[in-house]
């Protein structure tokens, strides 16, 4: 039986040392190609205004991270950013920042809601201590409307 144990214990510290996290990522060590072996295809891709390009990892939608790697035009990583952060969530400004300027700042959604009026994009974050969904409310012209964060209930399990 302890053997038994201590080859599932093997299995699993193994498992663990070969999973890539985004956190192991080292600007101006990592390069491109690293970057996608480590974590795969990036979900999304931009040209970086100053050369390269912008690589994000969308970690939704049950997810609470959204990494984004500055890659340059030789194939380095040049820096790494978690965008999901209450910093980059207060520069989403109601009437002034657009939907690509949101897209900038904070990555993909991980829920797109058309009402009849207005738009909603989401994404959970994690603002420890309080995990919730961060919204943006957009009219048709693309401007922002409003922003809120709503607690995600359904990680509280001491709340029922």
């Amino acid at each position: 039986m302890k053997t038994i144990y201590a080859l599932l214990l093997g299995l699993v510290i193994t498992a663990l040392v070969g999973c890539a996290f985004p956190g192991s990522i080292v600007p101006n060590t990592t390069t491109a190609d690293e970057l996608t072996k480590k974590l795969g295809r990036p979900s999304d891709k931009r040209a970086n205004p100053q050369g390269g390009e912008f690589w994000d990892y969308v970690y939704g939608p049950e997810g609470f991270t959204t990494w984004r790697y500055a890659v340059d035009t030789g194939g380095m990583v040049r820096s790494a950013e978690q965008l999901l952060t209450l910093e980059q969530l207060r520069k989403v400004v109601a009437g002034e920042t657009n939907e690509a300027g949101v897209l900038a700042l904070l990555g993909r959604p991980s829920l797109i809601t058309r009402l009849r009026n207005e738009v909603v994009w989401e994404w959970r974050v994690n603002l420890s201590p309080m995990k919730g969904v961060y919204f943006v409310r957009f009219g048709f012209d693309g401007r922002a409307l409003g922003v809120g964060i709503m607690e995600d209930m359904s990680t509280d399990s001491d709340r029922f």
